[in-house]
């Protein structure tokens, strides 16, 4: 299914108007599970989880290389998701609608949605769909920059890399040298892509962010970054010096920030932020990546607004729209996400390179944890090359 055709098909019907707590957390499954301990859940779970079970089946799927499940379960997520979150009328009454019960209906927060459209992306760029891909990785632009509502901005750094990488497939250097200038003011210290370049490694590394209820009653919630994490930095191996991997983005920082500013709590659906900035830890600066308030996010009035600006334009600190029910902290996650994302691009003359990752955390290599990394070569010989930690 081409992502232009996904809408908002499922309308209100979607949602109960009843008002009633946040569904119990699911049971825990391990980190490594398959995507098939998840799709058992699709006929016995509660209905409310289905964006989420489909997330897990997807990413999950993914990962096995499992494109014919990881497709239609990405897309279905999607199609549910806009139903919620896109720039239509239909839309915005049912974004409305669900805010009011307590966002019941499993949606994701705004870096769980944009990473839905990250691996509907990668695979488009895997079946040569360069187009396509692009297009998903905006769109995943889009849902870091609704964060709610009456926000405009998106800092999501790898969704813009990979962007520009799909544009420097299609040959379409003119938007990837305008997706790169944008890029550059969130990531400075990236040396960018080469024009002979035809290889991606894309690495995944720690494990996914927790949402962990809190105050009288849970009645919000916070995030904490993933543990263990056991590595924080890659080098990529080809038989030579090795290269290293740029850690591209840091998924906690995207949950625990709106626009660059940091959330303290979230309660009741609506934000709360921290009265400073720049405390949340992030890797990226341990790898002398510099976010601040000031260059971590960018406008719909700049040149690359077309994925944001649909969005909005309001001006300001935006506000989450905040329930009228008072159910316990909505603490459901996608688990299976990773805690920082890591890229190389590289020239192989439409070869097949042969090579490892090695994983490392604050510059010490970690015993025992080197892998290979699969590379797919398209129907234009370009390569798509991944592996992650876990």
């Amino acid at each position: 299914m081409k992502l232009a055709a996904l809408s908002g098909a499922l309308g209100l019907a979607v949602f109960s108007a009843a008002h009633a707590a946040a569904p119990p957390p699911l049971p825990p499954v391990p980190y490594d599970a398959g995507p098939e301990d998840f799709v058992g859940r699709l006929a016995s779970d509660l209905p409310t989880n289905r964006v989420l079970n489909q997330m897990e089946i997807g990413a999950r799927a993914f990962w096995r290389g499992d494109y014919s499940t990881a497709k239609p379960a990405l897309d279905d997520a999607i199609l549910r998701i806009d139903s919620v979150f896109a720039d239509n009328a239909n839309a915005a009454n049912a974004r409305k609608l669900w805010y009011d019960e307590g966002s019941k209906d499993f949606k994701g927060e705004p870096y769980e949605r944009a990473m839905v459209f990250m691996y509907r992306g990668l695979i488009y760029l895997h079946d040569a769909d360069y187009e396509n891909a692009r297009a998903a990785f905006r769109r995943g632009l889009m849902q870091d920059a609704f964060a709610e509502e009456d926000q405009n901005r998106s800092d999501f750094a790898l969704l813009l890399f990979l962007d520009a990488w799909a544009s420097h497939l299609n040959g379409d250097t003119d938007l990837r040298d305008e997706t790169m200038v944008q890029l550059k003011k969130l990531r400075p210290t990236y040396g960018g892509i080469g024009e002979k370049d035809d290889t991606l490694v894309l690495v995944e590394t720690g494990m996914a962010p927790r949402k962990l209820g809190d105050g009288a009653s849970h009645s919000f919630f916070v995030y904490r970054r993933g543990k263990p994490i056991l590595e924080n930095q890659v080098q990529v191996m080809n038989g030579a010096a090795p290269m290293q991997a740029y850690p591209m983005e840091d998924i906690f920082y995207q949950a625990s920030t709106r626009g660059g500013r940091e959330i303290d709590k979230i309660l009741a659906g609506k934000a709360q932020f921290k009265a400073t900035t720049g405390g949340i830890g992030s890797f990226l600066s341990d790898t002398t990546v510099a976010l601040s308030s000031n260059n971590a996010a960018f406008s719909a009035n700049g040149q690359y607004g077309d994925a944001v600006a649909a969005v909005g334009v309001l001006s300001g600190v935006f506000l989450i729209v905040s329930s009228n029910s008072k159910p316990q902290a909505d603490v459901r996650t996608w688990s299976s996400l990773p805690d920082t994302v890591h890229v190389l691009t590289l020239g192989s003359g439409g070869k097949t390179p042969n090579l490892t990752a090695h994983f490392l955390k604050a510059g010490v290599a970690v015993e025992g944890e080197d892998k290979p990394i699969a590379c797919a070569t398209d129907a234009n010989r370009k390569q798509l090359c991944l592996v992650r930690a876990h």
